[in-house]
């Protein structure tokens, strides 16, 4: 059984080792960041309150880099087998304090309190249908560039490596978050639902399903 307090209190951290429901929460309360990097979809169908979402897919080191913070220790939940990829992933990026992952994965939990399903997902049908009927707050988190080139009418730009300092400026109420393919977004709503926002969709596929639709 892991030393919780030990584990958080050293730096580099002890072998990754797998960690039950009770231990990832300890962790996530002395400290400790929840780092989800299953796919989006899977991620905004149930997750761990306070967990941040960075995808293994694509650009995961260069995001954690951005996102996470390597003086707090890292707890992992993970596709079962992909843990190793992940700690590596973080290693090459200079976090060397992941002290586990979640045994079993998040269907070990499916069924506990201590799984959210926010932020929900919508559909570009859908989001069209409630724009006619009046004004919807939209973020898109790409870039500043990729914003002015082509964006959803409506939208401000809050690009997701400046999304946490400028958290303030996300108005009150249902917000809409998207980015080219729904990877971006769905890290910026974990960022904003961290704060105690429960009313955030995530645009599936982004503007490039949008356009397709």
């Amino acid at each position: 059984m892991i030393l919780l307090d030990a584990a958080l209190e050293e730096a580099p951290a002890r072998e990754l080792a797998p960690l039950t429901l009770g231990a990832i929460l300890r962790a996530q309360r002395a400290g400790a960041q929840i780092v989800d990097t299953r796919p989006a979809a899977e991620f905004a169908s149930g997750h761990l309150a306070g967990s941040t979402h960075i995808g293994l897919a694509g650009r995961f080191a260069t995001w954690a880099e951005m996102l996470l913070s390597k003086t707090r220790p890292i707890a992992l939940v993970c596709a079962p087998g992909s843990e190793g990829e992940a700690t590596a992933e973080l290693e090459r990026a200079g976090f060397d304090r992941v002290i586990g992952y979640l045994d079993g994965g998040i269907e070990v939990v499916r069924e506990l309190v201590a799984l959210v399903r926010h932020p929900a997902r919508i559909g570009s049908d859908l989001l069209r249908r409630r724009l006619r009927r009046g004004p919807v707050s939209l973020v898109d988190v790409r870039g500043e560039n990729e914003w002015r080139q082509d964006a959803i009418p409506g939208s401000v730009n809050i690009p997701l490596e400046r999304f946490r300092e400028r958290l303030a400026e996300i108005p009150e109420g249902p917000v809409v978050l998207y980015c080219r393919t729904g990877e971006r977004s769905s890290m910026a709503a974990s960022l904003l639902e961290q704060t105690g926002r429960m009313n955030v969709l995530d645009l599936i596929g982004g503007i490039t399903a949008w356009k397709a639709a």
